[in-house]
Protein backbone atom coordinates (compact mmCIF):
# COMPACT_ATOMS: atom_id res chain seq x y z
CA UNK A 1 0.00 0.00 0.00
CA UNK A 2 1.44 3.36 -1.05
CA UNK A 3 1.20 6.05 1.62
CA UNK A 4 0.36 9.61 0.66
CA UNK A 5 3.01 12.18 1.58
CA UNK A 6 2.20 14.51 4.44
CA UNK A 7 3.71 17.70 5.82
CA UNK A 8 3.28 19.80 8.98
CA UNK A 9 0.34 22.17 8.93
CA UNK A 10 -2.06 20.10 6.84
CA UNK A 11 -5.71 20.87 7.49
CA UNK A 12 -8.42 18.21 7.82
CA UNK A 13 -9.47 16.89 4.44
CA UNK A 14 -6.36 18.20 2.67
CA UNK A 15 -4.51 15.77 0.41
CA UNK A 16 -1.15 16.09 -1.33
CA UNK A 17 -1.66 15.82 -5.08
CA UNK A 18 1.91 16.59 -6.27
CA UNK A 19 5.23 16.81 -4.44
CA UNK A 20 7.83 18.35 -6.76
CA UNK A 21 11.59 18.83 -6.70
CA UNK A 22 13.95 20.06 -9.38
CA UNK A 23 14.61 17.62 -12.21
CA UNK A 24 17.25 14.96 -11.52
CA UNK A 25 19.37 16.37 -14.37
CA UNK A 26 20.30 19.31 -12.15
CA UNK A 27 21.22 16.98 -9.31
CA UNK A 28 23.50 15.05 -11.65
CA UNK A 29 25.05 18.27 -12.92
CA UNK A 30 25.68 19.35 -9.33
CA UNK A 31 27.42 16.07 -8.51
CA UNK A 32 29.61 16.18 -11.62
CA UNK A 33 30.56 19.81 -11.03
CA UNK A 34 31.74 19.10 -7.49
CA UNK A 35 33.53 15.91 -8.35
CA UNK A 36 35.68 17.84 -10.80
CA UNK A 37 37.30 19.47 -7.77
CA UNK A 38 38.51 16.06 -6.56
CA UNK A 39 40.89 15.77 -9.52
CA UNK A 40 43.45 18.45 -8.43
CA UNK A 41 44.23 16.95 -4.99
CA UNK A 42 44.40 13.44 -6.44
CA UNK A 43 46.80 14.66 -9.13
CA UNK A 44 48.88 16.49 -6.52
CA UNK A 45 49.03 13.34 -4.35
CA UNK A 46 50.18 11.29 -7.32
CA UNK A 47 52.90 13.84 -8.19
CA UNK A 48 54.17 13.96 -4.59
CA UNK A 49 54.28 10.19 -4.37
CA UNK A 50 56.09 9.78 -7.66
CA UNK A 51 58.50 12.70 -7.77
CA UNK A 52 58.97 13.64 -4.10
CA UNK A 53 59.99 12.01 -0.82
CA UNK A 54 57.43 13.95 1.25
CA UNK A 55 55.13 10.94 1.56
CA UNK A 56 57.92 8.48 2.29
CA UNK A 57 58.66 9.47 5.89
CA UNK A 58 55.43 9.43 7.88
CA UNK A 59 57.08 11.05 10.91
CA UNK A 60 58.40 14.18 9.16
CA UNK A 61 56.90 17.64 9.53
CA UNK A 62 56.49 17.90 5.77
CA UNK A 63 54.35 14.76 5.77
CA UNK A 64 52.17 16.09 8.61
CA UNK A 65 51.75 19.45 6.87
CA UNK A 66 50.79 17.71 3.60
CA UNK A 67 48.18 15.55 5.33
CA UNK A 68 46.80 18.62 7.11
CA UNK A 69 46.58 20.52 3.83
CA UNK A 70 44.81 17.69 2.00
CA UNK A 71 42.46 17.10 4.95
CA UNK A 72 41.47 20.77 5.07
CA UNK A 73 40.77 20.76 1.35
CA UNK A 74 38.63 17.64 1.69
CA UNK A 75 36.68 19.15 4.61
CA UNK A 76 35.84 22.33 2.71
CA UNK A 77 34.93 20.33 -0.40
CA UNK A 78 32.54 18.12 1.57
CA UNK A 79 30.96 21.15 3.26
CA UNK A 80 30.45 22.96 -0.06
CA UNK A 81 28.93 19.86 -1.64
CA UNK A 82 26.61 19.31 1.33
CA UNK A 83 25.31 22.90 1.24
CA UNK A 84 24.81 22.82 -2.54
CA UNK A 85 22.95 19.51 -2.32
CA UNK A 86 20.67 20.82 0.44
CA UNK A 87 19.84 23.89 -1.63
CA UNK A 88 18.99 21.61 -4.55
CA UNK A 89 17.01 18.93 -2.75
CA UNK A 90 15.10 21.07 -0.23
CA UNK A 91 13.63 23.36 -2.88
CA UNK A 92 10.15 21.86 -2.84
CA UNK A 93 6.76 22.65 -4.34
CA UNK A 94 3.64 21.04 -2.90
CA UNK A 95 0.25 21.05 -4.61
CA UNK A 96 -2.69 19.90 -2.53
CA UNK A 97 -6.39 19.86 -3.26
CA UNK A 98 -6.66 23.25 -1.51
CA UNK A 99 -3.43 25.24 -1.93
CA UNK A 100 0.02 25.63 -3.45
CA UNK A 101 3.09 25.73 -1.18
CA UNK A 102 6.54 26.95 -2.22
CA UNK A 103 9.51 26.01 0.01
CA UNK A 104 12.77 27.62 -1.10
CA UNK A 105 16.08 26.80 0.61
CA UNK A 106 18.25 29.90 0.25
CA UNK A 107 21.16 29.11 2.57
CA UNK A 108 22.19 26.45 5.06
CA UNK A 109 19.97 27.70 7.89
CA UNK A 110 17.61 29.95 5.98
CA UNK A 111 14.56 29.13 3.89
CA UNK A 112 11.32 30.80 2.89
CA UNK A 113 7.87 29.22 2.80
CA UNK A 114 4.98 30.81 0.91
CA UNK A 115 1.57 29.46 0.07
CA UNK A 116 -1.54 30.42 -1.85
CA UNK A 117 -5.07 29.08 -2.01
CA UNK A 118 -6.00 27.36 -5.24
CA UNK A 119 -9.15 29.40 -5.81
CA UNK A 120 -6.97 32.53 -6.17
CA UNK A 121 -5.15 31.08 -9.21
CA UNK A 122 -5.88 33.09 -12.34
CA UNK A 123 -3.52 31.63 -14.95
CA UNK A 124 -0.90 28.89 -15.32
CA UNK A 125 1.85 28.98 -17.96
CA UNK A 126 4.80 26.71 -18.74
CA UNK A 127 8.25 27.50 -20.12
CA UNK A 128 10.35 24.72 -21.66
CA UNK A 129 13.46 26.40 -23.03
CA UNK A 130 16.49 24.73 -24.56
CA UNK A 131 17.55 21.50 -26.24
CA UNK A 132 18.08 19.45 -23.07
CA UNK A 133 14.87 20.76 -21.53
CA UNK A 134 12.94 19.37 -24.48
CA UNK A 135 14.72 16.00 -24.35
CA UNK A 136 14.48 15.44 -20.59
CA UNK A 137 11.10 17.21 -20.29
CA UNK A 138 11.72 19.78 -17.60
CA UNK A 139 10.90 23.46 -17.36
CA UNK A 140 9.29 26.22 -15.32
CA UNK A 141 5.66 26.52 -14.32
CA UNK A 142 4.40 30.05 -13.55
CA UNK A 143 1.22 30.40 -11.52
CA UNK A 144 -0.45 33.81 -11.65
CA UNK A 145 -2.56 34.57 -8.57
CA UNK A 146 -4.80 37.37 -7.35
CA UNK A 147 -2.86 37.97 -4.14
CA UNK A 148 -0.01 39.98 -2.64
CA UNK A 149 2.54 37.60 -4.14
CA UNK A 150 1.20 37.55 -7.66
CA UNK A 151 3.39 34.82 -9.18
CA UNK A 152 4.59 31.42 -8.03
CA UNK A 153 7.33 29.85 -10.15
CA UNK A 154 8.10 26.14 -10.03
CA UNK A 155 11.67 26.11 -11.33
CA UNK A 156 13.11 23.28 -13.44
CA UNK A 157 10.47 20.73 -12.46
CA UNK A 158 9.84 17.54 -14.45
CA UNK A 159 6.85 17.37 -16.83
CA UNK A 160 5.76 21.02 -16.52
CA UNK A 161 2.78 20.55 -18.87
CA UNK A 162 1.35 17.83 -16.63
CA UNK A 163 1.85 20.03 -13.57
CA UNK A 164 -0.05 22.90 -15.23
CA UNK A 165 -2.89 20.57 -16.25
CA UNK A 166 -3.14 19.23 -12.70
CA UNK A 167 -3.44 22.73 -11.24
CA UNK A 168 -6.13 23.74 -13.73
CA UNK A 169 -8.02 20.50 -13.12
CA UNK A 170 -8.03 21.15 -9.36
CA UNK A 171 -9.21 24.71 -9.96
CA UNK A 172 -12.04 23.53 -12.21
CA UNK A 173 -13.00 20.94 -9.59
CA UNK A 174 -13.29 23.64 -6.91
CA UNK A 175 -15.30 25.86 -9.26
CA UNK A 176 -17.74 23.10 -10.20
CA UNK A 177 -18.27 21.80 -6.66
CA UNK A 178 -18.32 24.99 -4.59
CA UNK A 179 -17.81 27.98 -6.85
CA UNK A 180 -14.94 30.43 -6.69
CA UNK A 181 -17.03 33.24 -5.19
CA UNK A 182 -18.42 30.91 -2.53
CA UNK A 183 -14.91 29.68 -1.72
CA UNK A 184 -13.69 33.26 -1.43
CA UNK A 185 -16.53 34.03 1.00
CA UNK A 186 -15.60 30.98 3.09
CA UNK A 187 -12.01 32.23 3.27
CA UNK A 188 -13.16 35.78 4.09
CA UNK A 189 -11.95 37.39 0.86
CA UNK A 190 -15.46 38.49 -0.12
CA UNK A 191 -17.89 39.71 2.55
CA UNK A 192 -21.16 37.78 2.70
CA UNK A 193 -24.14 39.50 1.13
CA UNK A 194 -26.15 41.53 3.64
CA UNK A 195 -29.92 41.35 4.11
CA UNK A 196 -31.95 42.82 1.32
CA UNK A 197 -32.98 46.41 2.01
CA UNK A 198 -36.75 46.83 1.64
CA UNK A 199 -37.87 49.38 -0.87
CA UNK A 200 -39.10 52.61 0.59
CA UNK A 201 -42.82 53.01 0.08
CA UNK A 202 -44.51 56.37 -0.17
CA UNK A 203 -47.23 56.89 2.43
CA UNK A 204 -50.74 56.31 1.21
CA UNK A 205 -52.71 59.47 0.81
CA UNK A 206 -56.39 59.06 1.69
CA UNK A 207 -58.76 60.04 -1.08
CA UNK A 208 -60.31 63.49 -0.86
CA UNK A 209 -63.92 63.54 0.37
CA UNK A 210 -66.53 64.05 -2.29
CA UNK A 211 -68.41 67.32 -2.27
CA UNK A 212 -72.14 66.89 -1.35
CA UNK A 213 -74.48 67.18 -4.23
CA UNK A 214 -78.00 68.64 -3.82
CA UNK A 215 -80.67 70.61 -5.64
CA UNK A 216 -80.60 74.32 -5.18
CA UNK A 217 -83.91 75.55 -3.68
Amino acid sequence: MRLRPTFPGMVPGEKVVLLLHRHWVFGLRLILAHFVFIIPPLAAWWVLGRYSTVLVDGTSAAYAFTILLFGTYALFWALAFFIAWLNFYLDTWIITNERIINIEQLRLFYRTVSEQKLFRVQDVTTDVHGFFAGIFRYGNVSVQTAAEKERFVFEQVPHPEDVAKTIMHLLESIESQIGLDAMARIEGDIPPPGPATPRSQSPKVPPAPKAPTGSAG
